[in-house]
């Protein structure tokens, strides 16, 4: 096989084989008046005197190498590699392409190793001769101008050799030593985790959102000891099956009107007999409680009722039944609502009196009020769904979720039902047939309800293993070394109707483990790092990343 050198860019390049130079032909690099000196000869020619160009030829696609080929790409000498071996004379064009590129480092390493080992010893037997030179000049033309003048010269000479050699070769010494510096600098250097991440456990707990009426557990005690007290005076004994209701909203006004009724029907039928005197001093106390409005209707009903006597009970709660009516359908809903909380107190007192005068009215005055009433407040707590709670025989009971359950608010969410021969009585939580206590409301830890939430994934992105380098320029050549960055797992993850997705940073067997769609438990991703967008390591001095 033939070898050429070439003279591009004012350089002299080579020798290179015929594929070399071939492979400069195709890549537009060499011209058929490019200058060649063929191996062996010291005259320069045309290129085009050895290689055919402008061929009428052309390729429409790649041709693909053959596997001997590309094993004989891969083994190819680096071109300055090469030329280097030949200019040192450590091969020749018939020996240079059976070294490998690792066999020929070595073998330029220490041989470039012995040549700085002989410049430096030659330069300074050289530096030191010219300095003798100069001290045995002056002393021996301080005794003849003839000596002095010849050793003189001699030394001038010397010394104009190449006045640069030295500076060269320190600079370029200095430059080795600089860019071996840099890249052991590029070699330690450590690339740290991506900034601007946060734990992601306060973000979810910030993004949680409890229903008000499951945020917190409730837990009291109550019996119907009261109650049972007050039946056994009359000889009636209180079912077995007491139980506890609890409600996801307050009872409304209208509903629980109908609980205060029951609870004072029963407060009735199970009172002692009054005298007269005790009766007058009862409808005194009923009408004293009159709710007076700015209407001119209510002036004139509140004398209506002061002048009311117990025999027009019936006429009087009647009118004011009808003025309820009326009030409601003129909006003032406000003073019909106090109309009707004053009828169940002028009932109240027809009942007692009832019962007062015939002995069998306390059971029918009872049985009225369930076939009526009492009916309709057994269907609405059927059809509003409360959640029945176990009570165990002490009273004791717990909801479980629930919303907070103060003292004040109780009445209105919790129900509390008893069996008098088989008719239900329902009680409100601190009726006076009750006794509750111990009602107590804790806040259920967050974390119950955090492990329940499903952040789907949306995405898997990797960032990262990005190239870096550093680079330095050594007498005429810029050379680099590079380092890749490490890479970075995350994942997108968002539940369902989200808006607003969170990119977390995972390691990489938990981006390997959950596929897009899979939902990530809780658990494992309060413990990662949430970003505000893809991010990687930044560049560690002396690195640059590349783009």
């Amino acid at each position: 096989m033939r070898h050429f050198a070439l003279f591009i860019d004012n350089e002299v390049r080579g020798p290179l084989s015929e594929y070399e130079i071939q492979d400069l032909i195709n890549a537009g690099t060499v011209h058929a008046d490019t200058q060649c000196a063929p191996s062996g000869s010291t005259e320069w020619e045309p290129l085009g005197n050895h290689f055919t160009f402008g061929s009428s030829i052309k390729l429409t696609k790649k041709v693909e190498k053959s596997e001997a080929e590309a094993e004989i790409d891969a083994s190819r000498l680096d071109v300055d590699v090469r030329r280097k071996l030949l200019m040192y004379g450590l091969a020749d064009s018939a020996t240079v392409d059976q070294i490998s590129q690792a066999q020929a480092e070595i073998v330029l390493g220490g041989h470039e190793a012995d040549l700085r080992t002989k410049i430096s010893t030659h330069r300074t037997v050289g530096l030191s001769a010219f300095f003798v030179a100069l001290a045995l000049a002056a002393y021996v033309g301080s005794f003849t101008e003839i000596g002095g003048s010849l050793l003189g010269k001699g030394a001038a000479k010397f010394a104009k050799d190449d006045p640069k050699a030295t500076d060269n070769l320190k600079r370029f010494d200095s430059d080795v030593k600089r860019f071996e510096e840099i890249q052991a600098q590029a070699q330690l250097a450590t690339f740290q985790r991506p900034t601007g991440g946060q734990l992601l456990r306060p973000t979810l707990l910030n993004r949680l959102r409890i229903p008000e009426n499951q945020g917190f557990k409730v837990s009291g005690a109550v019996d119907t000891s009261p109650l049972g007290n007050l039946l056994t005076k009359w000889n009636i004994k209180l079912d077995d099956g007491l139980k506890v209701y609890v409600l996801s909203a307050p009872i409304p006004a209208d509903v629980q009107q109908k609980v205060t009724e029951q609870a004072t029907v029963l407060d009735t039928v199970l009172s002692p007999m009054l005298d007269d005197a005790a009766f007058d001093q009862l409808r005194t106390e009923v009408v004293a409680t009159f709710p007076v409005d700015a209407a001119p209707e209510s002036a004139r009903l509140k004398g209506e009722m002061e002048q009311m006597k117990l025999a027009e009970l019936k006429p009087a709660i009647d009118r004011v039944e009808f003025r309820a009516r009326e009030a409601e359908k003129v909006g003032n809903s406000k003073w019909a609502g106090e109309l009707r909380t004053f009828t169940g107190k002028l009932r109240d007192l027809q009942n007692r009196i009832r019962i007062n005068v015939d002995p069998n009215a306390r059971k029918k005055v009872w049985s009225e009020f369930n076939s009526g009433l009492g009916a309709e407040l057994g269907a609405w707590v059927l059809a509003s769904n409360a959640k029945e709670v176990p009570v165990d025989q002490n009273g004791n009971f717990l909801i479980a979720e629930t919303g907070k359950l103060e003292t004040d608010i109780a009445p209105t969410r919790i129900l509390v039902t008893a069996q008098i021969n088989g008719d239900t009585v329902y009680l409100a939580w601190g009726s006076k047939f009750l006794a509750c206590r111990d009602l107590r409301s804790e806040e259920i830890p967050k974390d119950t309800f955090l492990t329940r939430e499903q952040y789907k994934v949306l995405d898997k992105p990797v960032t990262g293993n990005r190239r870096h380098y550093v680079r330095y320029r050594v007498g005429d050549k810029e050379i680099s070394a590079n380092r890749f960055s490490p890479k970075w797992h995350f994942f997108v993850v968002a539940r369902d109707k989200d808006t607003d997705p969170l990119i977390v940073m995972v390691d990489a067997e938990t981006h390997g483990k959950f596929p897009v769609g899979g939902v990530v438990p809780t658990e494992i991703l309060e413990k990662c790092e949430s970003f505000p967008r893809l991010t990687e390591s930044p560049a560690p001095a002396p690195l640059l990343a590349a783009e």
